[in-house]
């Protein structure tokens, strides 16, 4: 009964230091994983200090574990892999110059005369069937100027389309009478 008390005792005490160490490695771990992190910011922030874009990309990728090791292979025109820097500059430069390089007269122009001052604009309010429509595409849009989230709208789109009527009869209204008078609101 002795020993296995002893036993039982000395399992217990080993358990306990299993415990103080298991927590006493996390806290190392946390540590060493904090100390990489702030050097690998560190590097970002000096990177973008002496405008390194590139070395502040590739920093920020590894602090959001997102490393991937971008090799691009820039081909001449016929197809062969180009390695040297060199060539590399050399044949983007050749490549924005045919992309660019257009010629302008080629292009017809046209007149800024010619270009009509007012355009046939419809002045009609919406229909409330079209409003209806309107807010039930309304799928996954952010609020806008009003701060109104699209799914209250889309809650009760016919209490909305009374409210939205009667604005946009006050607007449309308005609107409608200044141009039967010949002259535009503003």
């Amino acid at each position: 009964m002795c020993a296995t008390y002893a036993r039982s005792r000395k399992g217990k005490e080993l358990e306990k230091e299993y415990v103080a160490l298991s927590k006493e490695i996390k806290k190392s771990v946390k540590r060493d994983h904090r100390a990489y992190v702030d050097r690998i910011a560190i590097e970002a922030q000096l990177a973008t200090n002496q405008g390194n874009i590139k070395g502040m990309f590739n920093a920020m990728r590894w602090l959001t574990n997102n490393v991937r090791p971008t090799v691009v292979l820039i081909r001449d025109k016929e197809g062969k892999s180009i390695t040297s820097i060199e060539g590399q500059i050399h044949r983007w430069k050749e490549y924005l110059e045919e992309i660019l390089n257009t010629s302008t007269s080629s292009m017809e122009r046209e007149e800024p005369a010619s270009i009509p001052i007012e355009l046939p604009v419809s002045v009609r309010p919406p229909s409330k069937r079209e409003i209806v429509n309107a807010i039930k595409a309304m799928n996954g849009k952010a609020a806008g100027a009003d701060n109104i989230p699209a799914e209250v709208l889309k809650a009760d789109p016919y209490i909305y389309r009374q409210i939205f009527c009667s604005h946009y009869f006050k607007i449309f209204g308005r609107e409608r009478s200044s141009l039967r008078n010949g002259k535009k609101e503003s």
